[in-house]
């Protein structure tokens, strides 16, 4: 297994920033690496996701997920993928942190081909993880800045 973990500020509270999250049906609107997500938005759901290639090469490609943890401001989880070959826990957590919420946002991989890419080419993601916290950052500010 190899982890990629993110981690940011957000002014926001943990509900705020879980109400974007949790809202599947416009992450086209905003968020740079999952472009798609439909499905059931509960615990044990299954969703159809779309996500641009976090290797920065413009790919795209679909995959069923699994909502595994769906906990409402404090933590939103799915697995997907091909066991064995190549899957993933991706990850947000969320804890209040004064006024905002601090984000703890990543995905742990795992699979053969995991072995075969290296712990080095995984970490080559970490900027499009981050381009989405500073996505949902700039998404929640849009959010407090309208009536």
């Amino acid at each position: 297994m190899v982890r990629l973990e993110t981690e940011t500020r957000l002014d926001a509270t943990p509900t705020e920033v879980w109400q974007v999250l949790s809202d599947f049906a416009r992450y086209a609107e905003w968020n740079p690496l999952l472009l798609e997500a439909r499905g059931e938005a509960k615990q044990g759901g299954r969703v159809a996701m779309k996500v641009s290639s976090p290797d920065g090469s413009g790919k795209r490609y679909g995959f069923k997920a699994t909502l595994v943890r769906w906990e409402p401001g404090q933590a939103l989880e799915w697995r997907g993928g091909v066991p064995g070959v190549l899957s993933g826990l991706h990850y947000f957590r969320l804890t209040p942190d004064g006024t905002g919420t601090r984000l703890v946002h990543g995905e742990d991989f795992s699979g053969f081909i995991i072995t075969l890419m290296g712990r080095k080419r995984i970490e080559g993601f970490r900027p499009a993880y981050e381009g989405l916290n500073r996505a949902l950052a700039e998404r929640l500010r849009a959010r407090a800045a309208s009536p």
